[in-house]
């Protein structure tokens, strides 16, 4: 199995570059991004709204996770530099930082569809409170909907974009995320029944394979956010006086499908997350049942 680390090797160099040819489109959207976020800074400010706890812990834990990764990606050129020359030693630094423009993408796909969720949560605390004060017909009521209404179309508009624009990225990403789990668990397993292994390195290594598979997951997470919190609750609209503009609201609110798949192919929520892990440890199990077979083939020699 020599060839197997040169395998996980191509595929990242196939993800970064495609992920630095597709940085002019990337750019664009965060810079329209960007500008949909003060808006909405600016209406949260004068409402007087505060954040979702359930979005404020996910970017935290999100923030952490990835500056993990980041940091074990640096250090770990580090960890064996007595087995390294000088040459090698500056080609693991340069492929473990280049590791990070994969981080770094994905961690941007996250809070850009954070920021999304974060606007349609807004808006539909906006839309109870707005309902709740049962006077649709004064001015303000009507000119609070049209407001509302065009944040939600601008949030879906920007949604519809960033899920194109990082489509192909994201798959490669998920491809990339398949490969290393796959491989780096089979490698892991090889040598450590050949070597013996420090308790550090295993705590690192471990450490690294769990907090990048958690990154993962919620990279899938919040676009399972973004879907809950596009559609206001049913009972919202019915527990109001029905006025023209939220009757026209909610008939627009119904007739918008925010389909977030990547390229086309698949959704990107906990459910396909559940299913590539299943597809993992099959895979898994399937490189664990060769490695046995090859060792007992090996020793009857």
């Amino acid at each position: 199995m020599w060839i197997t680390p040169f395998v996980l090797y191509a595929v990242n160099y196939v993800v970064i570059v495609q992920t630095l040819i597709s940085r002019c489109h990337r750019d664009s959207i965060l810079m329209e991004l960007h500008h949909l976020v003060v808006k909405l800074n600016r209406e949260i400010g004068r409402a007087e709204k505060k954040m979702n706890s359930k979005l404020r812990r996910l970017f935290y834990v999100k923030t952490l996770t990835t500056s993990y990764l980041s940091l074990c990606y640096v250090l770990g050129t580090f960890l064996c530099t007595d087995e390294l020359t000088f040459s090698m030693m500056l080609s693991a630094i340069l492929i473990n930082n280049s590791y990070n423009i994969l981080i770094a993408t994905t961690h941007f796909y996250f809070v850009s569809f954070w920021q999304v969720a974060r606007g349609y949560d807004f808006v539909n605390q906006q839309l109870e409170e707005l309902i709740a004060t049962r006077s649709p017909l004064t001015s303000r009521y009507a000119e609070e909907m049209r407001s509302l209404w065009s944040l939600h179309t601008s949030l879906s508009q920007t949604a519809h974009k960033i899920n194109r624009i990082y489509g192909r990225q994201m798959l490669a990403s998920r491809f990339d995320y398949i490969t290393f789990t796959v491989i780096n668990g089979y490698l892991g397993l090889m040598y450590s029944s050949r070597e013996p292994i420090n308790l550090f390195e295993k705590c690192y290594d471990g450490l690294l394979y769990l907090i990048r598979t958690v990154d993962f997951f919620m990279t899938d997470y919040i676009c399972d956010l973004v879907a809950q919190y596009q559609s206001m609750p049913k009972h919202t609209a019915s527990e109001g006086v029905m006025s023209n503009e939220l009757s026209s609201y909610v008939i627009y609110q119904n007739s918008m499908n925010l389909n977030l798949k990547v390229c086309g192919l698949f959704p990107a929520n906990r459910k396909q997350w559940l299913n590539m892990m299943g597809a993992i440890l099959c895979h898994s199990v399937m490189l664990l049942q060769y490695h046995l077979m090859m060792s007992a083939k090996q020793h009857n020699q």
